[in-house]
């Protein structure tokens, strides 16, 4: 039997009472004693779980029970579970909630061959017992549950168990044994073997019997020598010992400190059949026939590591990982299994200095070259060798492939190529020694301005940006750069598909310019750009920019230098702008001062200088404009005297959105009386600025739908209703404004009250710490039309509602949502709430003070409750849970107490959610 639960069945209380009906008067027809098969699937199916219990309270003649988006204890199920002895199959998908337990008596029904809980989500308990399972051919988990296997007591009495991916040599003193594993003939999957520095000698070794074990596909070997001094000649004799299979597709070997490889991965390659090999922390002089392998030992003396002509015949992955002494891998003729390789990974090789595909002294062409020896390599891998000076280009292939660098001996720190979530190739590098190289480029810097130039440190640019296949990166879409240096036009030109380009912590220079006549004319095509901590001036960010003409798209965090923001006019004339001083004037009014009136000039001049140089003037085509953290940044007055922009962003007539955050000064320069801001914002987030007293100066932005003020100390009221009453404002958020007197002004809009009705809002939704200002009868006389959402956040002060707020509360007729968010001393909530006669949804997150909902109920309407991380809370109303409810949500940071209560409502309301 299978039984679907779709959303629609819990849509409302009547269409989930209906589902109820049609489940009774099924189990009326349905001969549950003759159930064979058990399947249950949906989202919400364990809202029926009351009524699953009654109907399959007398199946005991199961064989198969298949639970998906299980949210329950299969106890609370199948009460009888002891009873189903003929259970063969049981597979379990399960949402996250440790409280959920396997069934008591799992490993006493012992028919049972397939056990599958790699989507379990619960607790496991204990499974020492699961060797009572004779006939258990599969058992799953989740991979961050392998320690599950570890458990099972007698692992060598499940004799047809097909896959054990964790087995401890010696967990206990007995029932671990590796012999354990030599009665498993009929594996089949994986299987991981651990802590075997534990067996005592070869011939414990040979009862593992993995020369029979002919289907066996992976095979981990694991040895721990943390805080013991291995016996090398011992574990290299065990590992001699413990011959695989000639079938075996996937090796992994670790930690054995043993000298030599073993010969049957060696010299009589016995395992050539091997799609994937995994070495890590292995101590040997001599490695597997991988092609020329060079080692250097503890006095310094190099030597070659080939110790066969055999080759692998299909390897498509290949891990070499923590291999101290390896200094070189080189290619040679016999190496056909190249061309076979899909994966690889070279992981913390400190002498590490030269790969097959990546030679110090080959240049580009020969790189490349040197690739087409791997035409199948799609995943490529290198972190932690620092002498590794060569890298192949990166990416070698117009197939979609991923790289991934780090802490290798050039001048990236971190390189890493691939495609993002969204399918499109991405780019990101990290510098190393990123402050080194800022001052490095401020220094650059400043020798360019005085007609001098640093001299570049040996091979920097080439190793820098070499290593990247431009041809190849003209699909690319995605540049994350970090700690870089700046990158040449030239080559930046050549990422003819780039949309989205983000720089972090660079100096005064973002690019580099070969020559003057590169410069001319281009254009790259970035859409979206990211510029955080940067050293560069608002001059500088305005050049920059100059290259950037479909740029809808400008974030800017954290850039100190930039101290001005204003408009540039004509975007093709855009470095004509930008005016630049000049060294020889600047020196000549230095060396002929003639009197304080020319010394009072000069000091003006250098002023105006050094507020053009912190300009910077944005493109006119933006549409999104965000800029974080610039202390001294002020938008763009009339004293500045630059003819080529206008006060403040009038001129970005296509700007949407607007967000300023932590620029203090940014309106200090504004006049007052002046609208910075163009008509066409549409959403406005301002926090941390200083100096608004009123928002008078928003009062143009006729179509703006989202407004967010934060943080602002200064502000008092006025102006706001403006854009309620008249313009296009929705959503509206006013976090931390203590002198802020809400919607100052209205009262004197309205004299009389009989003429309240005539003023209306469209405003939907706010978001407020000021309970105060808000809950008062003017003002939900004004909203109650069309507020539907009404959060009261991080209100730290307030402990309860007066009446009169609680009055004006209850006139919000068209409120369908009300939150209460980190209110930390609030103890109760507003009484009346049935009032609202509308409320759909009622959200408590984070109010530890609150002890109890209001007695006197909750709206009839009420479709969805949640409570959160309020542990005070200890029971819902009683007898005061709407009908009309939907689904009912209480998890993380909540009593036991209110757990207990909702898991007893199951089957009363469509969804029920404690996890």
């Amino acid at each position: 039997m299978s039984i679907i639960v779709d959303n629609t069945d819990v849509m409302d209380l009547i269409s989930f009472e209906d589902y109820k009906n049609d489940l009774s008067a099924l189990g009326k027809r349905l001969k549950v004693q003759n159930l064979r098969t058990l399947m249950l699937f949906g989202k919400y199916h364990g809202n029926f779980v009351k009524t699953f219990r009654g109907l399959f309270r007398e199946a005991r003649a199961l064989r198969a029970i298949f639970l998906s988006g299980a949210s329950y204890s299969v106890d609370d199920l199948l009460p009888n579970f002891s009873n189903l002895v003929h259970l063969r199959y049981l597979r379990i998908k399960s949402v996250y909630n440790e409280d959920l337990c396997l069934p008591s008596a799992l490993f006493s029904c012992y028919h049972l061959e397939f056990i599958d809980l790699e989507e379990w989500g619960g607790s496991f308990g204990s499974t020492s017992q699961m060797g009572k399972l004779i006939k258990l051919r599969h058992f799953f988990v989740p991979k961050r549950n392998a320690e599950v296997h570890s458990s099972i007591f007698g692992v060598g009495k499940l004799k047809s168990l097909q896959e054990l991916r964790r087995f401890e040599v010696g967990k206990e003193t007995k029932g671990f044994e590796l012999s354990q594993l030599g009665e498993l003939s009929e594996l089949e999957g994986s299987l991981g073997t651990y802590n075997l520095e534990k067996v005592q000698n070869e011939g414990e070794a040979n009862a593992l019997k993995l020369i029979q074990k002919n289907h066996l596909h992976k095979l981990t070997l694991e040895w721990d020598n943390s805080g013991i001094n291995p016996d090398a000649k011992h574990e290299e004799n065990v590992l001699e010992s413990m011959v695989p299979h000639k079938n075996l597709q996937d090796l992994c070997i670790q930690g054995n400190r043993g000298d030599n490889c073993p010969s049957w991965l060696g010299g009589c390659l016995s395992v050539e059949n091997l799609e994937s090999l995994s070495l890590r922390d292995v101590s040997w002089n001599k490695l597997p026939p991988l092609g020329d392998m060079w080692f250097i030992d503890d006095l310094g003396v190099e030597s070659q590591g080939r110790i066969s002509t055999l080759s692998f015949q299909c390897l498509k992955r290949l891990e070499l990982v923590k291999i101290p002494g390896l200094t070189k891998w080189v290619g040679n003729g016999t190496c056909h299994f190249f061309s076979h390789l899909e994966v690889v990974s070279i992981e913390d090789c400190p002498e590490l200095v030269e790969l097959p595909f990546s030679h110090p002294t080959c240049h580009q062409a020969k790189q490349e070259e040197n690739m087409t020896l791997f035409p199948k390599l799609r995943d490529l891998k290198i972190t932690d060798c620092p002498k590794l000076s060569s890298l192949p280009p990166i990416p070698w292939t117009l197939v979609p492939c991923s790289v991934e660098v780090k802490r290798v001996g050039c001048v990236f720190g971190n390189l890493s190529y691939s495609l993002n979530f969204m399918e499109e190739s991405s780019l990101t590098i990290r510098g190393k020694g990123g402050q080194d190289r800022m001052f490095r480029s401020v220094l650059n810097d400043l020798g360019a301005r005085k007609g001098l130039r640093m001299p570049e440190e040996k091979g920097q640019n080439d190793m820098s940006w070499n290593v990247l296949n431009f041809h190849i990166l003209a699909n690319l879409k995605r540049l994350d750069m970090k700690n870089c240096p700046p990158m040449p036009l030239i080559l930046l030109q050549r990422l003819k598909s780039l949309k989205t380009l983000t720089i972090y912590g660079m100096g005064t220079v973002l690019l580099q310019f070969e020559g003057e006549s590169h410069s001319i004319g281009c254009s790259l095509p970035v859409e979206h750009i990211i510029i955080t901590k940067c050293g560069a001036n608002g001059e500088e960010l305005t050049q920059f920019l100059s290259y950037l003409p479909k740029l809808v798209k400008l974030h800017i965090h954290s850039c100190p230098k930039m101290t001005g923001l204003g408009v540039v006019e004509h975007q093709p004339t855009i470095m004509a702008a930008v005016p630049t001083s000049s060294p020889s004037t600047s020196a000549h009014k230095s060396e002929h001062p003639q009197d304080g009136h020319d010394q009072q000039h000069t000091r003006g001049g250098d002023e105006i200088a050094s507020a053009t140089q912190g300009l910077l003037l944005l493109p006119p085509q933006l549409q999104e404009l965000h800029i974080w953290s610039s202390a001294e940044l002020r938008l763009l007055s009339s004293s500045l005297g630059n003819d080529n922009a206008r006060d403040g962003l009038q001129s970005l007539c296509t700007l949407r959105t607007l967000e300023i955050r932590g620029c203090p000064k940014f309106l200090s320069s504004s006049a007052s009386s002046c609208f910075p801001f163009p008509a066409s914002l549409r959403n406005l987030s301002l926090g941390r600025v200083e100096g608004m007293e009123t928002l008078d100066f928003l009062s143009n932005l006729i179509s703006l739908t989202d407004l967010s003020i934060s943080y602002c100390q200064d502000l008092r009221g006025g102006g706001l209703w403006p854009l309620v009453e008249q313009g296009c404002l929705t959503e509206l958020c006013l976090i931390e404004t203590p002198k802020f007197q809400f919607f100052t002004g209205w009262e004197l809009l309205l004299p009389h009250d009989e003429e309240r009705h005539s003023y209306s809002s469209k405003l939907k939704s706010l978001r407020t710490d000021h309970l105060a200002g808000v809950l008062t009868l003017p003002i939900c006389s004004l909203l109650s039309s069309s507020l539907t959402k009404l959060n009261f956040y991080e209100n730290k002060e307030v402990e309860r509602f007066t009446e009169e707020q609680e009055e004006a509360l209850h006139l919000l007729n068209s409120l369908q949502e009300l939150q209460f968010s980190y209110c930390e001393k609030l103890q109760r909530l507003p009484a009346g709430l049935a009032k609202l006669i509308n409320l759909k949804i009622l959200r408590i997150w984070h109010c530890p003070a609150i002890q109890v909902l209001p007695e006197d109920g909750l709206p009839s309407s009420l479709q969805e409750l949640l409570i959160s991380r309020c542990p005070s809370i200890k029971s819902l109303p009683k007898d005061a849970l709407p009908s009309s409810l939907r689904r009912l949500k209480v998890f993380n940071g909540i009593s036991e107490e209110l757990k207990s209560q909702c898991r007893k409502l199951r089957g009363t309301i469509p969804i029920i959610k404690d996890y």
